[in-house]
């Protein structure tokens, strides 16, 4: 881009004339007629300023040349002569201050930046041409994020001989800016934008926004103030003793208010005109006239934001070196299309079908959001390691930019990669310390003496996830719960499996989910997430204790037993139970492992009542085949007091189900029902997650 040269005639003939003066000379010197060409001729080459302070000199510019699609510079009337080129991208808003003091020739100086809508071509944001004498400078406002570029021109055409200095001094200093809004962004004069000079006072004024406005006593104090917008209203008082307050943007006077008037009115209101996309300076002159001036604040309106970033087109997704990893790359793309610096980044991955492309697919991908970098200026190169996949599984991602109105920048190319696939743990007990454990994000490691192992692996922040990679068939899952509980999605082998609940009224340890049979033998994988739309704070916190890995061969969860009775023993204290064995899967099949019985002042119809509960003494039968009676008499209670039990029968794959709750009085018992019902929180796979879970 801008590598064709143009030469002026005048260069042209130069240049003979020089080459014939070689010929005739050539037995005398051996010295170059011409300077050589500035490494920073066309700006493709530009010279990268990036210190806050800057000063550079080319010892002879004669040798630069003018590209043939060099901009028209506006001060200029043309392209200028002898270009050569700069860049900068300030991190944040401020002030830049140019110059070309102490160059050898008339220079002429202009700031651009990148068209968003016109791919290679440039806006030009400032110009000067003889700022004093042949020196240009300009000092102006500048938005963060962006890459300007600076020309240095000569005004006329340079002749081969005598060599000329060229030499430009740079400085950029950060200011504080108000930013703005489409429907406005109010700023009071006390909110700490404005710099007030000595002279200036804040006085209570009924009516203000904030209740007092900024009074000057003196002529030509000044408060200044620095934003981003496409306009402002200015807010000021009339009232006695009033003068003049002058309004500048830019250095340019916009109007003169007389403030002047018998009584205080507040609430008068000046709006400018449209300015320019960007960062602009105000000034406040108190002016001639009166002896007071002032404003109240000012509200600051933005251009409409309707141009999204540009596409990623060259997103590369590369297999990682540790289990569940992969590494994606890009370019980054700007604000404005090319232009400046994105707001965030959205990544979809698909497992299957391969999307046709990721524009039409976009909505129905997962997301990932964690462990991606703030986006850079446009043309940098970026890149983010993804944690946490399913091992052996391909993926294709997809990315996209947002800027900071919520536009979002048309998904990427698609980029194919298949996680690195470790060595899998197999039947045995992994506490949240066990090294099979991955946490990506901001887990800590605590102390919980009532956790298993004494350790519980903690997160507070939304989006951080937990990995383990397996070969079994089943995994039972131990968490806590809480009053700050919050959500935790579960994935098995990259699909959405289901979302547990942590939060309780009061703390709750040794809380028990068991997966459905994972079919074939493996290995698998499952990833926890701290899910991104829980409830509001305080539930914003979730746990891991414990995995148990399994491979069962089991058919499923026993039936739950639904016709527990109770009724008062013989002896003083006893109540006698009686209820009909279930059996180890669904249908009443087979033998149960084990029963525990609690017992409770209250119903025990749910899993929290169920912990709440009292384990019951007495002798607890051993499980009997489907469908054979049971009983037991609970002993040591209190004589005479109404209490409810309950039964939990388990299998030999952690199924646990909750039966009936009966109560001890003469009263007919409870009508039985069913509390082991499947409450199905996702339509993919064949996994349900049980309502109603007990164990002992």
């Amino acid at each position: 881009m801008f590598s064709n040269r143009s030469y002026s005639f005048a260069r042209a003939a130069l240049h003979g004339l020089a080459i014939l003066g070689l010929v005739l000379t050539a037995g005398v010197s051996a010295s170059p007629a011409y300077a050589a060409v500035p490494s920073n001729d066309n700006i493709a080459n530009s010279i990268n300023i990036t210190t806050a302070a800057y000063a550079g000199t080319l010892l002879d510019i004669t040798g630069a040349t003018t590209e043939v699609t060099d901009p028209v510079i506006s001060c200029g009337g043309a392209q200028g002569h002898n270009s050569v080129w700069y860049t900068f991208t300030p991190a944040v808003s401020g002030e830049v201050s140019i110059n070309t003091t102490n160059s050898q020739y008339d220079t002429i100086l202009a700031v651009f930046k990148n068209d968003p809508l016109v791919p290679g071509g440039l806006i030009e944001l400032g110009c000067n041409d003889d700022s004093g004498g042949t020196i240009s400078a300009l000092t102006m406002p500048l938005r963060g994020g962006i890459r300007y570029y600076i020309e240095v021109v000569s005004k006329a055409v340079l002749p081969a001989t005598p060599a000329k200095r060229m030499h430009i001094n740079y400085s950029f200093s950060q200011k504080v800016v108000a930013w703005s809004d489409p429907l406005g962004k109010k700023w009071d004069s006390a909110d700490g934008v404005f710099t007030f000079s000595a002279g200036w006072q804040l006085i209570p004024v009924l009516g203000a926004y904030k209740g007092a406005i900024q009074i000057s006593n003196n002529v030509n104090n000044t408060a200044i103030a620095y934003f981003d917008g496409s306009r402002f209203d200015l807010y000021y008082a009339l009232g006695p003793e009033m003068g003049y307050l002058d309004v500048y943007v830019d250095n340019v006077l916009q109007v003169t208010l007389g403030q002047g008037n018998a009584t205080y009115l507040v609430n008068q209101v000046w709006s400018s005109p449209t300015y320019s996309d960007g960062v602009h300076k105000l000034t406040l002159l108190h002016g001639a006239g009166g002896t007071k001036a002032n404003f109240d604040y000012i509200t600051v309106y933005s251009f409409p934001d309707t141009i999204p970033p540009a596409q990623i087109s060259n997103l590369t997704a590369t297999t990682g070196t540790a289990t569940g990893k992969v590494t994606l790359k890009w370019t980054s793309v700007g604000d404005d299309g090319l232009v400046g610096t994105a707001t965030s980044y959205e990544v979809r991955y698909f497992l299957s079908p391969i999307p046709s492309n990721c524009q039409v697919n976009w909505s129905s991908g997962g997301s990932i959001t964690y462990g991606l970098p703030a986006p850079a200026i446009a043309g940098t190169a970026q890149q983010a390691t993804l944690n946490g996949l399913a091992p052996g599984v391909a993926y294709d991602f997809c990315i996209a930019a947002v800027d900071d109105a919520g536009n979002m920048g048309v998904g990427s190319n698609v980029a194919t990669a298949t996680p690195f696939a470790g060595v899998a743990h197999g039947t045995g007990t992994y506490d949240d310390n066990n090294a099979g454990w991955s946490y990506t994000g901001n887990w800590e490691l605590v102390s919980d003496p009532d956790a298993r192992y004494n350790t519980l692996h903690v997160s507070n922040k939304v989006g951080d996830y937990a990995f383990f990679y397996f070969t079994g068939t089943q995994f039972v899952f131990t968490y806590t719960s809480g009053p700050i509980g919050g959500l935790l999605d579960m994935y098995i082998d990259g699909v959405y499996e289901t979302t547990l609940d942590q939060y309780s009224p009061f703390p709750i340890i040794n809380r028990v989910y068991t997966s459905r049979l994972i079919l074939p033998l493996g290995p698998h994988s499952v990833r926890f997430v701290h899910n991104s739309f829980g409830p509001p704070p305080p539930q914003i916190q979730v746990t891991i204790d414990q995995i148990y890995i399994n491979s069962p061969a089991d058919g499923g969860p026993p039936n739950p037993i639904n016709d527990l009775t109770a009724v008062t023993g013989t002896n003083s204290g006893e109540v006698d139970l009686a209820w009909t064995a279930t059996g180890d899967d669904p249908g009443g099949v087979g033998t149960a492992s084990h029963y525990s019985i609690r017992y409770s002042t209250t119903p025990i119809l749910t899993e929290v009542d169920w912990i709440y509960a009292s384990p019951a003494a007495g002798v607890i039968p051993a499980p009997h085949p489907a469908g054979t009676p049971e009983a037991m008499t609970v002993v040591g209670l209190t004589p005479g007091a109404n209490y409810w039990f309950a039964v939990c029968a388990s299998d030999d794959a952690f199924y646990y189900v909750l039966s009936n709750s009966a109560q001890t009085d003469a009263v007919p018992p409870i009508f039985p029902f069913r509390i082991y019902l499947p409450l199905v929180l996702s339509s993919q796979g064949s996994g349900v997650v049980y309502g109603i879970r007990c164990s002992p």
